[in-house]
């Protein structure tokens, strides 16, 4: 509800739970077919206005919007992550409004995170999740946080909405880290390897910015060269200077073209896109 003035009028929003809301329009006439969906995973505590623009870019390019926060318990608890995310994967994978559509990801940040639970569930059952893996045309990255589990605290506690907690949270995390290295360490390190070795390979398109203090750009590198040498299409958008998790801010024009361009090369973006 808080997001309806920044959405047009014949958007439907519809609860699904406290952190899942599905962003529908109904389709052109004459259109064949359901609209593809977009699974928007965004960062830590981010709020309601700057979801919207995201919401408001895809609607306009022909999609429906199933936007999935997560929340500092999902990476704090692998456990409790890896439930979260194979919740998302029974809703992707069930009957109904959300079953059979052409299927892009957009992960932003740690939203990332909840993707790679997302991956590594799929890769150990690629039979149970074979619809959504079929389905899968397109993966977004926006802001990875990449390199050292000190690197993803950092990005834990900058992300969170409480700034002035943020050496706290950082230091809990690490703390956490250490005290149960055997369960928490462990998982992190499948679902990172999930990532670099991901069951399914579509076109990805990856944003960043080479001054991002929560992401390796040396890493990051070696990371779309996996890729590659896996046969995954990979276009890059970077910057030399830019704000972690506010690449679309800074720079609306070059985002919202790159992002229509690669969504024209999935052939998912409405023609009549307007922007």
């Amino acid at each position: 509800a808080a997001m309806a003035p920044l959405l047009p009028a014949d958007v439907t929003v519809t609860r699904l739970s406290r952190s899942i809301h599905l962003y529908s329009r109904p389709g052109p006439a004459g259109s064949r077919g359901p609209r593809p969906l977009l699974l928007f995973l965004p960062w830590l505590g981010a709020g309601p206005a700057a979801q919207g623009k995201y919401l408001q870019l895809y609607l306009a390019c022909g999609f429906d919007v199933l936007a999935v926060e997560s929340s500092l318990s999902h990476f704090l608890c692998p456990r409790r992550g890896l439930g979260w995310a194979a919740h998302v994967l029974a809703l992707l994978r069930g009957s109904g409004a959300l079953a059979s559509r052409p299927l892009v990801v957009h992960a932003l940040s740690l939203g990332g995170y909840t993707f790679a639970q997302m991956l590594l569930l799929m890769g150990q059952d690629l039979g149970h999740h074979g619809s959504v893996a079929q389905r899968l045309r397109g993966h977004i990255f926006d802001s990875l946080v990449v390199g050292s589990l000190d690197r993803m605290a950092l990005g834990v506690s900058q992300l969170m909405k409480l700034q002035a907690l943020g050496p706290v949270v950082r230091a809990t995390a690490m703390f956490y880290f250490h005290l149960c290295p055997s369960c928490t360490i462990r998982h992190y390190e499948a679902a990172v390897a999930a990532f670099w070795q991901p069951p399914v390979r579509p076109p990805t398109l990856v944003f960043y910015s080479l001054d991002d203090p929560l992401c390796d750009s040396a890493r990051l590198q070696e990371l779309l060269a996996a890729w590659q040498r896996l046969g995954m299409p990979v276009w890059v958008q970077a910057w030399a200077t830019s704000r972690h998790a506010a690449h679309l801010r800074q720079h609306p024009l070059e985002y919202s073209s790159t992002l229509v361009t690669f969504l024209g090369r999935l052939g998912l973006a409405a023609p009549t896109a307007r922007l």
